[in-house]
């Protein structure tokens, strides 16, 4: 019984096509994450405090060895009654991908920031007293959430996720890697 399952798996993987070639492109994990991620802080009362949350999302795969760079565009609000102001920061990190084989997961680990923008420009010296905590915030959020899952409700990506042990950074894309 063993043997038709694994042949009746083998067959279906090889007529659904090539799958050793199986991968994640950077626009599939910018959908998922703009899907699936919704981060977004507030703290303080109504009269001082700050609201952010991510508008904007890009990956790029493989521009460095094992790296996906991710850059979040967040809008900023602080408000005091003295000089409330609005301004847009993107952020852009590097991390290292590997795959959780337990729940077909993609991860981040070893998360840096490599950059930070600001529009307005003056907004950089306000930005640097909240800029520690707010990047505290942001790595602690990219390292625990998958930044994708395979979808194990559909057929293939289920019997993918299956036989997925690895993945392999490649320019433009994730490499599934089915052996160990």
């Amino acid at each position: 019984m063993k043997i038709l399952s694994f042949t009746l798996s083998f067959v279906l993987l090889f007529l659904t096509g090539c799958v050793s070639q199986y991968s994640i492109t950077e626009n599939e994990l910018e959908d998922y994450l703009s899907e699936e991620i919704h981060f977004e802080i507030k703290q303080g009362n109504k009269l001082f405090g700050i609201d952010m949350h991510i508008n904007n999302i890009e990956v790029k795969l493989g521009h460095k060895a094992d790296t996906m760079a991710v850059s979040a565009t967040s809008v900023i609000k602080v408000r005091n009654p003295l000089m409330p102001f609005e301004a847009e920061l993107e952020a852009t990190f590097e991390a290292k991908p590997w795959y959780d084989a337990t729940n077909h997961s993609v991860y981040l680990r070893e998360l840096k920031l490599v950059e930070i923008k600001s529009s307005p420009k003056d907004f950089d010296k306000a930005i640097q007293q909240f800029s520690p905590q707010l990047m505290r915030f942001l790595t602690q959020f990219l390292e625990t959430q998958p930044v994708y899952v395979l979808d194990t409700n559909e057929s293939n990506q289920a019997l993918i996720a299956e036989m997925t042990k690895r993945i392999q950074v490649q320019p433009g894309k994730l490499q599934l890697i089915f052996d160990e």
